[in-house]
């Protein structure tokens, strides 16, 4: 969960760099969302990573639900980048996707969770 924050986090940059362009209102709107939706994911991504081990099942539920909303936040990324025909949104918005679905894979898989004791 710790190696997608950085993704997270450069995808947000991005997202600020270009709500700072000059970009039509419309567009504006959904990159300042984006900006503060991948920071927040990538803070509970890294907030959760550390009690996941220790935590008790409603720790690791709640670690399972940010891994999904942050695969959401990944998605929206990747359209608005479609939208914007923006490459490095686009590549952003693609390694944020990619490092989400590990996340979730690890989070729902049968072997972590008897490793973690649930």
């Amino acid at each position: 969960m710790l190696a997608a924050v950085p993704a997270y986090g450069l995808l947000s940059y991005l997202a600020w760099d270009l709500s700072a362009s000059g970009l039509p209102e419309e567009f504006a709107d959904g990159l300042r969302f984006l900006m503060a939706a991948s920071a927040l994911a990538g803070v509970v991504l890294a907030a959760l990573a550390v009690p996941v081990r220790r935590g008790g099942h409603v720790l690791w539920r709640a670690a399972q639900a940010g891994a999904v909303v942050a695969l959401g936040v990944s998605l929206s990324a990747l359209y608005t980048a479609a939208r914007l025909a923006d490459t490095p949104l686009l590549l952003a918005g693609t390694l944020a996707a990619v490092a989400s679905i590990v996340v979730n894979i690890a989070l729902w898989s049968t072997e972590v969770r008897r490793w973690c004791g649930l």
